[in-house]
């Protein structure tokens, strides 16, 4: 099998695109992951991903916890009452709940061979698997996170915050977080992390029927998006914000239908990027409001076309995906002996 873009940049010390690591004595271990996809929407042409909310997520178990566990673990901190920069002291469980809808992930799978996932995520083989290439350790995949983490985290600093924009493996698991685990990590530390630390760890665990997705997530505040689009500007409830959206040149509004783009990156001075952000977040428990964010160039290395597909190589060349020069496009065919799909570089 031809090797990929990446491999031919790393040389000798890279592996093919079946396999999940690049490695170099040279230079950063880099993770190969997927995102399935029905369609390719902004991605490839502006490196827009959607970063969902828990409304939109197909789990209804998601960010569950054991309460009563979560309490008695806190009691052992030098601080049992999580600090929330809005409400003040709160119960570590109250700012979970509290702040649940805060957060969005963006989900990956170390597989990309995955028929359930083909037919799951990818309209049943009629869609496509976006490569993705992260640097392990704490190296984002985004073209430039927004970290305002002292203004809208319980951490200390920006250090400390686990929302660094870096993918990482799902535990899988048959009980509720902290029911029978509550003593088997290390909260040495929770003093400066914050609840956030808890925050966190609550969106990166699932019920093990879910392991055959080989799961990875970017979990983020939803305050760091980098776009968001709402089906009306009549959406927003603060006066003030709504019209300065609507004046600014960082917003695009379709007079027709009333569809609203809100490129938040495009606003240089923090505070105020992240007083917009504020407001939009209150609306996350609208599943129609999509937060996007923007990945880098240089993360994105691969297009896997379906089975099914009727998707042409053009049509995912030439934009911001392409513009490192590094996007290699695949199709996927049947295996003739097994269950299991192959790929040909197109």
């Amino acid at each position: 099998m031809a090797r990929t873009r990446a491999s031919q940049i790393l040389g000798n010390y890279s592996t093919p695109l079946n396999e999940a690591l690049y490695l170099s004595p040279l230079g950063p271990i880099l993770k190969q992951l997927f995102k399935y996809m029905s369609e390719p929407r902004d991605l490839f042409s502006d490196g827009f991903i959607r970063l969902s909310q828990p409304a939109v997520l197909n789990d209804p178990f998601e960010a569950s916890f054991c309460r009563e566990s979560l309490e008695e673990l806190a009691s052992h901190f030098d601080d049992s009452m999580a600090q929330d920069p809005e409400f003040g002291n709160l119960s570590f469980s109250q700012y979970i709940e509290m702040r649940m809808h805060n957060i969005g992930v963006i989900c990956f799978s170390e597989n990309k061979e995955n028929l359930l996932m083909w037919a799951h995520y990818a309209n049943e083989h009629k869609g496509l698997a976006v490569g993705v290439v992260s640097t392990l350790g704490n190296g984002s995949i985004f073209q430039n996170l927004f970290r305002a983490d002292t203004l809208i985290n319980s951490s200390w600093c920006e250090e400390y915050s686990p929302f660094h924009g870096t993918p990482k493996p799902v535990s899988y698991r048959k009980g509720l977080r902290y029911r029978n685990d509550k003593f088997d990590y290390d909260y040495s530390n929770i003093s400066v992390e914050g609840a956030d630390r808890i925050l966190y760890e609550v969106f990166m665990q699932k019920s093990d029927e879910w392991i055959y997705e080989q799961e990875h997530r970017v979990v983020l505040r939803l305050e760091q998006a980098d776009r968001v689009v709402l089906e009306s500007i009549d959406l927003i409830p603060n006066g003030r914000v709504k019209d300065r959206i609507v004046s600014a040149d960082y917003s695009m509004i379709d007079f027709v239908t009333g569809r609203v783009v809100i490129d938040l990156l495009e606003i240089q001075n923090d505070a105020e990027r992240l007083s917009t952000s504020m407001q939009l977040v209150k609306l996350s428990r609208n599943p129609n409001v999509v937060y996007l964010m923007k990945l880098s160039s240089s993360s994105i290395n691969n297009c896997l076309f379906g089975l099914r597909s009727d998707f042409e190589k053009k049509s995912v060349l030439g934009g911001h995906a392409s513009s490192t020069g590094y996007l290699d496009v695949w199709k996927a065919k049947k295996n003739l002996e097994y269950y299991s799909l192959e790929f040909q570089e197109i």
